[in-house]
């Protein structure tokens, strides 16, 4: 009878190791979900295959590389006037222009080009492109 109760009671503690170890690996695979879905900035980049990046993006991109060369620090973007072309290898032409206003209150307008190659990863991140090239002239 005792051996009984010793075999039960070790059957139930090799039941419950195996319980534990479900739940440990479980937490382990909620943790990097979750540290995949922090570090990614959605939903969408976690759970799916990162899709190829669009006009709107490259654009986004291209507007962060030509912040810096403009002199002025009151500028502005159109959103929807823009030219976009792409080649192959994941190069991205960028053709648009930026407003700024000078100190004199004086409205300048700067053309740009960006060629831009997309490296992978999170296509919002600037570190995911590469300038490859930049022409701007003023008007």
């Amino acid at each position: 009878m005792t051996q009984t109760y010793l075999k039960e009671k070790h059957l139930k503690k090799k039941r419950a190791m195996k319980g534990v170890y479900a739940i440990v690996i479980a937490g382990l695979i909620f943790i990097f979900i979750m540290a995949k879905f922090a570090t990614s900035g959605g939903v969408s980049e976690v759970l799916s295959f990162s899709k190829a990046p669009t006009a709107e993006d490259a654009f986004k991109i291209a507007t962060e590389f030509v912040t810096p060369t403009i002199r002025n620090s009151n500028i502005s973007f159109p959103d929807d006037k823009y030219q976009f072309g792409k080649k192959a290898d994941s190069i991205f032409i960028i053709k648009s222009y930026v407003l700024s206003k000078g100190s004199k209150g004086e409205t300048n307008r700067t053309n740009f080009e960006v060629l831009l190659k997309y490296n992978g990863g999170p296509k919002y991140l600037k570190k995911s492109w590469a300038l490859v090239d930049i022409n701007e002239s003023s008007e």
